[in-house]
């Protein structure tokens, strides 16, 4: 009775080990996933003219924005007054992006991208 327990659990022994080498052999036989999206490309500088929509003086002026972005020209969807005589413009590009221009009352120009 003696050995067939030991027989026993030797067996379990040996079929356990097998399994568990089998299991870490399944494992390593896998490559590691590959990720196939791309990185995106960096953002471009993108120079366009505004015009103050009260005096008509243009002025030149860039923002950072996505690449896709980089040979559209923005439309102007709305401007209004802001403190201290400013004007605050706001331009919509074909992506999507959207860029606010303010122009002070002494010319100055600020980008809000």
């Amino acid at each position: 009775m003696r050995n067939l327990f030991l027989a026993a659990i030797v067996t379990a022994t040996v079929f356990g080990s097998v399994n568990h080498a089998r299991i870490a052999d399944a494992g390593d036989c896998c490559p590691a996933p590959v990720c196939c999206v791309p990185a995106p490309p960096p953002p471009v500088e993108v120079t366009w003219c505004v015009q103050d929509p009260c005096t008509c003086c243009k002025y030149e002026v860039s923002a950072c924005l996505p690449a896709c972005c980089k040979c559209e020209t923005p439309c102007l969807v709305d401007w209004r007054h802001g403190l201290l005589g400013r004007k605050i413009l706001t331009y919509k590009f074909a992506c999507g992006e959207c860029v606010e221009v303010v122009i002070t009352k002494h010319g100055k120009t600020i980008v809000r991208d």
